[in-house]
């Protein structure tokens, strides 16, 4: 009898979803850019005869095309050098032909410009949500800078009063609770704003127990976050505001929380994986002791008001002095 056919390895997103683990959200996201992009493009060729020109040829049309920011483009090469690289360990394939070092990436800048609400704008943003419930979830937003997934999965037993933190220890995407973004868990200081509002909040008649959590629906399960978004918008509009995403509310956390608090502060509470991401809030932090110290500099090279106060050297040449 023939020995049975070894079993075909798994493909691309079927080893990400079932060996490495990855997360179903971003397995989805793999495999809506293969679906929808690649297969169409790529799909009726061998691999090996798919060359960096051709993939550079393509990241070039969709720049040319302006529907895909930078960013998702980066995602398309991304996941095409994942492909190749599972197809140089399981096929034997030479090389990768969507590496960085022949394909090169289009730039995704940061520019650390933020829409964000001024103290009377988001004041009057909590006054126009739905009910006291989505105005709460607002403020703590705007004030502990926490992501919208977070924020859907915080319980009660999440909220040290006593200590003033909020402990944050999940996020809830895709339909489901996970590990915060960055795969830890962290504590967030609270105001004294966030703890009146959430004190007021603890005092409802149902769902105030450890494992209940802090903003629910009607029969205390997770909100819906598409439906809570468009209550958001609705409350914009109400409020004769422009419009901002909701994940604004965390920049609002962000450009405020560094003009008093060190960088790497910031980067703990806003769980920033990388110091990178918390620079883009740099330029709102002040710095009144640099233009101190970049006054007593000029001061002490003969610079005053524009004009060097300090005689040159009477030996110079006109010339020289030039």
């Amino acid at each position: 009898m023939a020995p049975p056919s070894p079993r075909p390895p798994p493909s691309f997103s079927a080893t990400k979803a079932e060996v490495r683990r990855i997360d179903p959200a971003t397995v989805a996201d793999y495999r809506g850019v293969i679906n929808a992009y690649l297969v169409p493009r790529f799909g009726g060729k061998k691999l090996d005869a798919i060359t960096p020109d051709m993939i550079d040829a393509y990241k070039e049309e969709l720049i040319a095309e302006g529907r895909l920011s930078n960013r998702v483009i980066v995602r398309h090469l991304t996941v095409l050098h994942g492909i190749f690289k599972r197809a140089k360990r399981v096929w034997g394939l030479e090389r990768n032909p969507a590496s960085a070092d022949l394909v090169e990436r289009p730039q995704v800048t940061y520019t650390g410009k933020f829409d964000t609400l001024d103290r009377g704008e988001l004041e009057a943003l909590v006054r126009a949500a739905d009910d006291a419930q989505d105005g709460a979830l607002c403020k703590v937003a705007a004030f502990t800078g926490l992501r919208q997934g977070e924020l859907l999965a915080l319980r009660w037993r999440d909220v040290d009063f006593v200590g003033g933190l909020l402990h944050v220890r999940a996020n809830f995407t895709s339909g489901r609770e996970k590990v915060p973004k960055g795969k830890k868990v962290r504590s967030v200081v609270m105001t004294p704003a966030v703890v009146d509002v959430l004190g007021r909040l603890k005092e409802r008649e149902h769902f105030t127990g450890d494992d209940d959590l802090v903003f629910g629906n009607v029969v205390g399960e997770h909100l819906d976050p598409w439906a809570l978004r468009r209550r958001f918008y609705r409350a914009l509009d109400r409020a004769g505001l422009r419009r901002i995403r909701f994940h604004d509310l965390r920049h609002h956390f962000g450009t405020n929380a560094i003009t008093k608090l060190d960088a790497y502060k910031v980067q703990s509470y806003m769980g920033h994986a990388h110091y990178s991401t918390t620079q883009r809030y740099l330029h709102h932090k002040p710095r009144p002791q640099d233009a101190q110290a970049l006054h007593d500099a000029f001061e002490g090279s003969g610079y005053h008001d524009g004009y060097q106060t300090e005689a040159l050297p009477p030996e110079l040449s006109d010339t020289e002095r030039t």
